[in-house]
């Protein structure tokens, strides 16, 4: 089922797109109707992300953009207008279709047909993607590296991997902080890292980071479904846990601990 939140300001308008989508595809729902970028905000602050977002480009108190602004959009959008002269600023966000009001029922079944199309797309990279980090952590789990040699000014301090509380990407390079506070920078990139480590014991938690089970003091549930996690030491940016990702954090967490 597609949950799909319309933002249209003209009740007329936002109760015939909510039936012209609803009888296009009955397997839809509509998750609510609001009616201006103050309402927008807040909703999207404080509920899950939608599927789809069908968007009217004048609202009451402002245009759409400012929604943009005030908040992170992390679906598709089909914009909704009675004029084309916000098409190409429309284009620049996350849009995936521009309808003009009125909206005929056919162009509507066009830009709805597009999504279901790129989210089928979508859906197989993720299926990829998963079938290949599988794929990667068994071959890690074989031979995980447990020494290193790290440069540090005139010498090679060795260090276990033990001794890593979490490694991250720094002004293009690699520093890992241990867990006893002290930083030392890497000349390999994470992603080696990521394949040399112990998976039992390390996770890729993001494109950022790569923690250690170790470190983990407190997991918080974070915007959009996303998990922020809290290490000793302490990172001085914030560690998430794309939605996309959060089963699979859950189940190597709750699989070593």
């Amino acid at each position: 089922m597609t949950r799909i939140l319309i933002i249209e300001d003209e009740q007329a308008a936002g109760q015939f797109l909510t039936q012209l989508i609803q009888k296009i595809d009955p397997q839809t729902h509509i998750l609510g109707v609001i009616e201006s970028v103050e309402g927008a905000v807040e909703w999207l602050g404080n509920n899950a992300v939608p599927d789809l977002i069908f968007l009217d480009v004048q609202l009451g108190d402002g245009t759409c953009f400012q929604v943009f602004e005030q908040v992170s959009i992390g679906c598709p959008v089909i914009f909704t207008t009675a004029h084309d002269e916000y098409a190409l600023r429309a284009f620049k966000l996350n849009s995936i279709d521009y309808l003009l009001k009125p909206i005929r029922p056919e162009a509507l079944k066009f830009s709805l047909d597009k999504y279901y199309q790129l989210n089928k797309e979508n859906a197989n990279s993720k299926v990829r993607y998963l079938e290949e980090l599988v794929h990667s952590e068994i071959l890690s789990r074989k031979n995980p590296r447990r020494s290193f040699l790290v440069p540090y000014r005139d010498k090679l301090v060795p260090l276990k991997d033990a001794d890593f509380a979490w490694l991250t990407i720094r002004n293009s390079v690699v520093v890992t902080t241990l867990h006893d506070d002290r930083n030392f920078v890497l000349d390999k990139t994470l992603e080696e890292f990521e394949n040399q480590l112990d998976t039992c014991n390390f996770f890729r938690a993001n494109r950022q980071f790569i923690i250690s089970r170790q470190c983990i003091t407190e997991i918080e549930l974070y915007f959009n479904g996303r998990l922020l996690v809290r290490t000793s030491p302490a990172s001085p940016a914030h560690i998430l846990i794309s939605k996309e990702r959060v089963p699979i954090f859950k189940k190597w967490f709750e699989e070593q601990t």
